[in-house]
């Protein structure tokens, strides 16, 4: 065995260090580190030691270390992500998706989930105001609104706003849900998902200065 080529590594400590010029007779070396005594190498094919780090033990600790480390990073990011949900949800109930799975949530932590509001999906058509056909001196808005979200919402508030040619408000009113809805939806508490509703509203006649209209949802 060539001794000035040969690595050997301690058993104990698992330091590596070049072997002695010439070894004894017994073939018995002392680590320098922890003092063990062992033998050396008997021949050249002995495989040449690996330095304690990357020891087979070493190895699988280490990796064993990057998964929990990685665990805990994920985990981490996890519940930051649930944090920053949580403080959005007043944005985020507005999605049917996100408004179920504030429910799932809420139903194991005893929370109260937001209700679902979309104004934007409800939709407004066939709006007219007209002469009222039975009451002098009043007028008649019909309007029909319905719900294109996917989920049930509140009803909304039903504004109407007369105006005169300068686009300045002549008259308006803000009208309740139990004002406006038929007496077919009169108690419900919500509008259902792709529902509808047709409004009739007798209004005072704010005389001629109102040249057009325009109904919006609160």
């Amino acid at each position: 065995m060539n001794a000035q080529a040969a690595l050997l590594r301690c058993p104990a400590c698992g330091t590596v260090f070049r072997a002695p010029p010439q070894l004894p007779s017994h073939r018995r070396v002392r680590c320098g580190v922890c003092h063990e005594l062992f033998s050396a190498p008997v021949s050249d094919t002995d495989p040449i030691p690996r330095p304690a780090y990357a020891s087979a033990a070493a190895a699988t600790g280490a990796g064993g270390g990057g998964i929990v480390r990685a665990g805990a990073l994920v985990a981490l990011v996890l519940l930051l992500v649930a944090q920053l949900a949580w403080l959005a949800r007043d944005r985020l109930v507005v999605y049917p998706r996100f408004h179920a799975l504030y429910g799932v949530v809420c139903h194991y932590l005893g929370c109260q989930v937001p209700a679902f509001r979309d104004l934007s999906a409800i939709d407004i058509s066939a709006a007219r105001v007209t002469s009222h056909p039975e009451y002098a001196d009043a007028l008649l808005a019909v309007v029909s609104l319905r719900n294109q979200a996917q989920a049930a919402q509140p009803w909304p508030r039903l504004a109407l706003s007369l105006t005169a040619p300068d686009g300045s408000t002549v008259a308006g009113r803000l009208f309740e849900p139990a004002e406006f809805l038929p007496a077919l939806n009169q108690g419900e508490e919500m509008f259902a998902a792709d529902a509808a509703v047709h409004v009739r509203l007798p209004l005072a006649d704010p005389g001629t200065e109102a040249a057009s209209f325009r109904f919006t949802v609160h």
